[in-house]
């Protein structure tokens, strides 16, 4: 328990580490910010805690809030995500939801692509409505979320893969 505790606190830390000095500063044509660090919550494991996860999901975003001034957007939009991805873990695997590594070995590509889409895209979706909160930018927040939806899918499914191959 030890081993995997290190292993996890050293992802964790790496993957913020990396959001905070690279990707926050990634900004291509002035829209494009990936969020790679959702793939913390992507990879969490089913056996964990969801108590934990939560939490894990407040400090999170508390520290990119923090880090790019954006005012509790990032903390809502992760914890969000964290309560709802028991949910979306169902309605991506069906019976086999439940199974640790569900996620990246053992199912169907399409459910680990329904998966990974349906939490980048909620968490894309609330952070830029709090980010613009305004319904006369509509266009703009559905633009912004989409745009970094697709960037941020690219960049974890590619990460995802690099660490499953371990």
């Amino acid at each position: 328990m030890t081993r995997e505790l290190i292993k996890n606190g050293f992802f964790y830390t790496s993957i913020l580490v990396s959001q905070l000095l690279i990707f926050n500063h990634f900004n291509l044509f002035e829209t494009i910010t990936p969020s790679v660090y959702l793939i913390i919550f992507i990879l969490y494991k089913t056996s964990y805690n969801k108590t934990t996860l939560i939490f894990l999901g407040f400090i999170t975003g508390l520290i990119i809030d923090l880090s790019m001034q954006t005012y509790g957007c990032h903390t809502f939009a992760t914890i969000t995500i964290c309560f709802l991805r028991e949910r979306i873990e169902k309605n991506s695997f069906g019976v086999n939801a439940n199974l640790p590594s569900a996620m990246i070995k053992g199912t169907q590509i399409i459910n680990r692509l329904t998966f990974f889409i349906l939490i980048i895209l909620i968490h894309s979706s609330i952070y830029y409505s709090l980010v613009f909160f305004n319904t006369e930018v509509l266009g703009k927040i559905f633009y912004y979320t989409l745009i970094n939806s697709i960037v941020t899918f690219i960049i974890i499914w590619v990460l995802s893969k690099l660490i499953s191959n371990k």
